[in-house]
């Protein structure tokens, strides 16, 4: 007998029936339907249909919308912040480094050596450059790991076998929403291979 809360939604003749997900004890129903929205998980048989669905989908700002594939969507290449995350690290680990230096050899601790003059910032250079490189590094592996939502070890979509194609090739849409009836009318309008959906 199948966990109560987890079932397939009819589908028209030329979709085929979606599997049944079967989570894990204690996690996949209290995780799949938090806050009473359903996910929904569609697989489509071309990158097209898969990028009209989720067009289509996002119309509505109470829809949260994923994609999976083998190949990142196209439109999706310059739509990451980590790289500026990553250009805010290097000016804050290069300009602390050269504020560093400069307190140091100005107010904190000033030398003379050989005649130069306190503020000798052609020397700042070397680790003003190594510090902002590693300003920039710290800056994209947490922004990385936030944008990611990681450590994010189970989410009740990893129980879906349309998601098991997704690595042969496969291109699949993931809905979390409470209307879940609308985003099924939405779906089947794209002509999706499977329709599989956990929620209440």
């Amino acid at each position: 007998m199948e966990p109560a809360g987890w079932h397939d939604w009819p589908v028209p003749d030329h979709v085929p029936a979606a599997c049944t997900l079967h989570p894990h004890a204690g996690h996949g129903r209290d995780a799949g339907h938090a806050g009473g929205q359903a996910l929904i998980i569609a697989a489509f048989t071309t990158e097209a249909a898969l990028h009209a669905a989720a067009t289509e989908l996002r119309r509505d700002p109470d829809r949260a919308v994923e994609t999976y594939s083998a190949t990142q969507p196209p439109d999706t290449a310059s739509g990451s912040i980590v790289p500026l995350l990553m250009l805010g690290g290097a000016l804050v680990g290069g300009m602390g480094g050269f504020g560093m230096q400069v307190y140091a050899t100005t107010i904190g601790y000033p030398l003379d050596i050989g005649g130069r003059p306190d503020f000798s910032w052609p020397s700042y250079i070397p680790a003003t450059f190594e510090l902002a490189v590693l300003g920039a590094v710290l800056a994209g592996m947490i922004g990385y790991f936030v944008m990611a939502r990681l450590p994010h070890l189970y989410d009740p979509v990893d129980e879906s076998m349309a998601m098991r194609g997704v690595m042969t090739g496969g291109y699949v849409l993931v809905v979390r929403s409470a209307d879940s009836a609308g985003v099924r009318e939405a779906l089947v309008r794209h002509d999706p291979l499977v329709i599989e959906e956990v929620g209440p």
